[in-house]
């Protein structure tokens, strides 16, 4: 048996590229509520809206093993939407 326990999504906003391109940020929501933002560089908590420790862990170990994609999916939206 399976059952959900809650959903957690990491997600590159064009709203944040478009307010700041030189600082990539990458957003954290739980259940569709944003819980906090990280830095894609660094993988420090830019803002914590309901973090949890194990939010923390969790979000730094995906930084940590997609940053390049993550970094490579920003840049190519800095790319189209300052063409």
């Amino acid at each position: 048996m399976i059952k959900e326990f809650g959903v957690t999504n990491l997600e590159v906003t064009k709203e944040d590229i478009s307010k700041n391109p030189n600082n990539p940020i990458l957003r954290m929501y739980d259940d569709e509520e944003l819980i906090g933002t990280f830095s894609i560089l660094s993988g420090e908590v830019v803002e914590n809206l309901d973090l949890a420790d194990y939010d923390i862990r969790f979000a730094q170990k995906q930084i940590e093993l997609n940053r390049d994609n993550y970094l490579e999916t920003w840049k190519d939206y800095v790319g189209l939407l300052h063409a």
